[in-house]
């Protein structure tokens, strides 16, 4: 999901856009579900969690921490999320006496990364993310190594391997271990996925949804929500989702026969949600035309605002 984050990790172009919207919505919102829990839960061989509250979106309020390698450490830590000392400090006493030997981030998100300099420097533990990543974190988060796609990284004897899976963030990664894959923002438990075209690309997401379906079917552990044990069956419904709601956008820019603007086609391609929820649905909307201008499918008229079907 995409977080609350300082104007240093927002795109110029977000922070009194997009933000506003998510400030919105929050304000708006119902009572968020769950509670963090003080100690952490095992959900497969060799991978804890821990969930910690975070500046995230509504319905979610929470970001997964994994703690991925034997129960004596060294471990690895991926996403400590949370910026808030209250909710360190819960994770400090879950982690225990625990070796931390490296911090790993999925992507650079406020939500996502909240935690990791104070765990870096509380543990000495380096922190390693995709080299986008890194770039967009640079002088606010140290990332001390980074990772490609298809490298694998051992910690405590437990191989993980990092996939590199673009389009919710430019340098995202997913990491598996065994059957189980470290989802990110790839998909939700809970809630949905914002693509947002200031910094995501749908065509890149959907590509990533594809390769991630390509791989050996199992279960996947997202950043938000419990784990998905039909991982193939999330990615099928992800894909399918995302597609319907695209040909919706080519139908509305049918049924209007003009250039329409973005709030115009988000009332026709969004009318089965709610209207409350429009304004970030337009955010999504915008994602896909991107995609369908780059193919040549739809073009942009020359104010620049209203597009019509090539």
């Amino acid at each position: 999901m995409k977080p609350t984050a300082s104007p240093a990790l927002s795109p110029p172009s977000s922070v009194h856009t997009v933000e506003a919207i998510y400030d919105a919505m929050r304000r708006n919102a119902p009572a968020t579900v769950g509670v963090t829990t003080a100690q952490l839960t095992q959900v497969a061989p060799r991978i804890r969690v821990l969930a910690l509250r975070t500046p995230t979106l509504p319905p979610a309020a929470h970001t997964n921490a994994y703690v991925v390698g034997p129960p004596g450490g060294p471990v690895a830590i991926i996403d400590p999320g949370t910026p808030w000392p209250d909710e360190q400090a819960i994770f400090d006493r879950a982690l225990g006496e625990l070796d931390v030997a490296l911090v790993l981030l999925t992507h650079h998100h406020g939500d996502h990364v909240g935690g990791a300099r104070a765990i870096s420097e509380r543990t000495g533990a380096p922190i390693a993310a995709h080299a986008i990543t890194a770039d967009l974190l640079a002088g606010n988060v140290p990332v001390a190594r980074t990772i490609g796609d298809g490298e694998t990284l051992v910690v405590g004897g437990t191989p993980i391997e990092a996939v590199f899976t673009p389009g919710h963030a430019a340098g995202h990664l997913c990491f598996t271990i065994a059957d189980h894959t470290i989802a990110g923002d790839m998909v939700a438990g809970i809630g949905t996925i914002l693509i947002d075209p200031d910094e995501g690309d749908m065509a890149r997401y959907l590509a990533s949804l594809e390769a991630l379906l390509a791989r050996p079917a199992g279960t996947l552990l997202p950043a938000h929500g419990d784990p998905i044990v039909d991982g193939r069956g999330k990615l099928v419904a992800y894909l399918a989702h995302r597609r319907m709601r695209e040909q919706r956008v080519l139908d509305a820019l049918a049924q209007l026969r003009a250039p329409a603007t973005a709030a115009e086609l988000t009332a026709l391609a969004y009318a089965d949600t709610p209207p409350a929820l429009w304004m970030i649905a337009e955010r999504s909307l915008l994602a896909h035309l991107g995609k369908l201008v780059a193919e040549g499918r739809v073009a942009r008229s020359d104010d620049g605002v209203r597009y019509h079907a090539c």
